[in-house]
């Protein structure tokens, strides 16, 4: 995994699994949602097959999100297709925040996909969640392998509902 970290420029997505993460947001509000994703790195991408909730401890759920540690840790350990992170954005649009930036330091050495859900405000009878995709990638350019005090930036990908 480690060494296709960085070439990826697609997330692909099933419907499914788009709708369970939408659906884990929606029922979070008005707190931030989380967890993780799994799937696997290919040419051209990172194909998602799974999603699993995290409980958000964040004393400040309604406007931060910190992942349960034990939740966290076992998904680490027991989840071999271990991929990227999901968090909500409940009142702003679905890109980094500083907050989020600042704190990428923590996953950003054992994922590549980092994806931020918001609630679309529209009138439609339906409520939508605007999901973007990044991608981490870690300021040492000359190794392919994540350094632990490396510094860490989001990149937009393009992300495919299949």
């Amino acid at each position: 995994m480690a060494a296709l970290h960085g070439q990826q420029n697609t997330f692909y997505i099933p419907f499914s699994v788009e709708q369970e993460i939408s659906k884990y947001m929606f029922l979070s509000l008005p707190m931030e949602a989380c967890g993780v994703v799994l799937g696997e790195a290919a040419a051209g991408g990172i194909r998602i097959s799974r999603f699993q909730p995290i409980r958000n401890v964040a004393p400040d759920p309604l406007h931060h999100f910190l992942l349960d540690d034990a939740e966290w840790i076992r998904c680490v350990f027991n989840e071999p297709q271990l991929i990227g992170l999901f968090h909500s954005h409940p009142r702003t649009a679905p890109v980094p925040s500083i907050e989020d930036l600042r704190n990428l330091p923590v996953f950003a050495g054992l994922l590549q996909a980092y994806l931020i859900g918001s609630p679309e405000l529209t009138s439609e009878t339906q409520p939508q969640m605007i999901l973007n995709g990044y991608q981490i990638h870690t300021g040492n350019k000359r190794s392919s392998e994540p350094e632990p005090n490396a510094a860490y930036s989001l990149h937009p990908v393009q992300l495919r509902v299949t």
